[in-house]
């Protein structure tokens, strides 16, 4: 079967994106497809039958450090070398920057084969959040986000924290809280201690309507038994590659959760 070649996808395309990823049982999240078209390069096959996109890649750059997600294949399509032909256009587009993506165990043989090496990762956890009465953050200023931002990440993500709304702050870190379709996705989580990570959770997720979700970073286990005491379930764990093995910048201390595994 012979594919149409990669293009770059733009707003009209928005609802098939969002098709394809129902098509594997992702749940519906336009919004988080809205904003990476925004910050990103969305790139897509469409479907050789007329119906729909065959397959997507989302690749997010900031200075010299980009991330790809999304890499989605329609069912009737697979195992035809979409998945590889895709990430590669992404990794291509990339250029010299630090590529990095989290995977799922069925993709990450494909990522690994392409030459990306495990470097940590986070794990998915939502569910409605059992408060503990513990003390919670507070919203802030943007002004307050982007040096601590810039210091955790080692870029300047400027343009992504200004779409996010408004942060929860304490001194020291932030989170943000943002409704992505089905439930509120609590991150970036940036702090310096574990306490500081359980006050921003704490404070968006009383604020929040529903269901929650946050991605605590494998490196705080501690920070992981709490949120599920705190009644958020986990899914299935995401490593985080990076291609080549390169570091990437930042203090990764201060990374307690991404904002999502589509965008660190």
């Amino acid at each position: 079967m012979t594919f149409p070649p990669i293009r770059l996808l733009g707003p009209a395309d928005l609802p098939a994106c969002s098709d394809l990823g129902e098509s594997r049982s992702w749940p519906s999240e336009p919004p988080k497809w809205r904003l990476l078209h925004e910050i990103g390069h969305v790139f897509g096959v469409d479907a050789p039958d007329g119906d729909g996109l065959a397959a997507t890649a989302v690749l997010v750059s900031f200075d010299r450090v980009a991330s790809i997600s999304m890499v989605l294949v329609a069912p009737r399509f697979e195992r035809r070398g979409l998945g590889r032909a895709i990430t590669r256009h992404a990794v291509n587009a990339a250029g010299d920057q630090v590529v990095y993506l989290h995977a799922s165990k069925f993709g990450r043989p494909l990522y690994e084969s392409m030459g990306f090496e495990v470097d940590g990762g986070c794990q998915g956890h939502a569910g409605t959040f059992a408060d503990d009465g513990g003390p919670g953050a507070s919203p802030g200023s943007l002004s307050d986000v982007f040096a601590l931002d810039l210091r955790a990440q080692g870029v300047d993500r400027r343009r992504l924290l200004e779409r996010l709304g408004t942060p929860f702050v304490v001194d020291g870190g932030f989170a943000f809280g943002v409704d992505i379709g089905h439930v509120t996705v609590i991150g970036p989580v940036v702090a310096t201690t574990g306490d500081q990570a359980k006050a921003l959770i704490r404070g968006v997720a009383r604020t929040a309507s529903g269901e929650v979700r946050v991605d605590p970073d494998f490196r705080f286990p501690a920070l992981t038994a709490w949120v599920r005491e705190r009644g958020l379930v986990p899914a299935a764990p995401a490593p985080r590659l990076v291609l080549g093995g390169r570091a990437l910048p930042g203090d990764a201390a201060m990374r307690f959760a991404p904002f999502t595994r589509a965008v660190g």
